[in-house]
């Protein structure tokens, strides 16, 4: 889950490339807001693979991830799990929240009852923007240079490269790409390359969008145990 979390905060000004690159660029950013703008709320199921240089094989995380956006903030639940490589079996489940209302991100295992939270502060709309799928991308310009890398092909859609310009977020990550469905408009890929060279892939699939979300999703259960924990900074 701090994988996650380290590598949240995104958004900077627009690198200029081609002129028809430029307008490609624009065009992306326009679908992907006009469509948030229409979401209530928003479903899919994600695979995440986490590699690192210690470690011969990838970890390998799968879930749901469960939107709703709301005035005063987006509530987003990750639950996920583990998968064994060879036996394909699950371990026990882990949520995360990110609780735009609040304030605050959430990470607890559902199985040991224990985990943390942390105030977000000023920071949770970086967050919540780096983590949600369905929300605008407006805001990724005042923290990232943002460039056209690809363009839909081949199973493939629009993938933009984003290079951090705050000091903080260069800390932690040295490239990101997003790929956008260019049917629906909304992110179905995040790729994080950490300045460690590890990285982190998250692929979505199986939107449900405007269908409702089970709201105690939102909710820690009474006999989970938290932990504070400060974001750096603060």
């Amino acid at each position: 889950m701090r994988n996650l979390l380290a590598a949240a905060a995104l958004l900077a000004l627009l690198l200029p490339a081609r002129a028809d690159d430029a307008a490609d660029l624009d065009s992306v950013f326009k679908n992907v807001d006009a469509k948030a703008e229409t979401l209530k709320d928003l479903k899919a199921a994600f695979k995440q693979e986490k590699t690192m240089k210690v470690l011969k094989r990838p970890i390998v995380v799968k879930g749901n991830i469960s939107v709703k956006k709301a005035e005063k903030g987006t509530r987003i639940c990750w639950e996920s799990w583990e998968s064994d490589p060879d036996t394909g079996e699950k371990s026990a489940p882990q949520r995360m929240l990110i609780l735009g209302d609040e304030s605050k991100l959430i990470s607890y295992s559902l199985d040991e009852k224990a985990g943390e939270w942390t105030d977000l502060g000023k920071g949770k709309f970086e967050v919540q923007e780096f983590l949600a799928i369905g929300s605008s991308l407006s805001g990724m310009k005042k923290s990232f240079g943002v460039e056209l890398a690809g363009k839909p092909a081949e199973g493939k859609g629009w993938e933009l490269k984003l290079t951090p310009t705050s000091e903080r977020l260069k800390k932690f990550i040295k490239e990101l790409r997003i790929e956008v469905d260019p049917k629906e408009w909304v992110v179905s890929r995040i790729f994080v390359l950490e300045v460690t060279g590890d990285t982190i892939d998250i692929r979505m699939s199986g939107f449900e969008m405007n269908k409702g979300v089970d709201e105690t999703l939102y909710k820690v259960p009474a006999d989970v145990k938290l932990e504070e924990v400060k974001l750096e900074g603060k």
